[in-house]
């Protein structure tokens, strides 16, 4: 019974943490392109990064390097996303946050469906009719698509 509820909890905190890592994207400063100085193999892994800052100024960066070390090679060019205000700066790794928002949203739907189905169940609504007229317009819809 609780299986519903559940989903569409768990599909909207999925959403939000794919909302608020673009919303943290959004307010690094951008993508500034950097060189790989030195790659350091302790844990975490870290990588020294030379890059020039939006005010023209070239800085040195110790980044953590969570994408190993054929991809974070010596003399490598990378990108780096910068947060001026924060004082940080990381290796971008891409696009992450649309993953989230869209397994999220699919897990809310697919849980707010079956959240209303069983209300309608438990309080005896009879969707033998619904059922039907769904198959019509599913088998109607496929129809189209041949």
């Amino acid at each position: 019974m609780w299986l519903p509820l559940v989903v569409l909890i768990g599909g909207l905190a999925v959403v939000w943490t794919g909302v608020s890592m673009a919303a943290d994207v959004n307010r690094s400063a951008g993508l500034f392109p950097g060189r790989v100085v030195s790659v350091g193999v302790r844990e975490p892994p870290t990588a020294d990064v030379e890059y020039t800052g939006p005010d023209g100024v070239t800085r040195w960066e110790t980044v953590e390097n969570h994408q190993g070390r054929r991809a974070v090679a010596l003399g490598r060019p990378v990108q780096i996303r910068l947060w001026p205000d924060e004082q940080r700066a990381e290796l971008d790794a891409g696009d992450k946050h649309t993953g989230p928002i869209v397994a999220g949203s699919l897990l809310t739907l697919l849980g707010a469906g079956a959240t209303v189905l069983l209300f309608l169940w438990h309080h005896g609504v009879r969707l033998e009719k619904y059922l039907e007229r769904f198959e019509m317009w599913w088998c109607w819809w496929l129809s189209r698509w041949r």
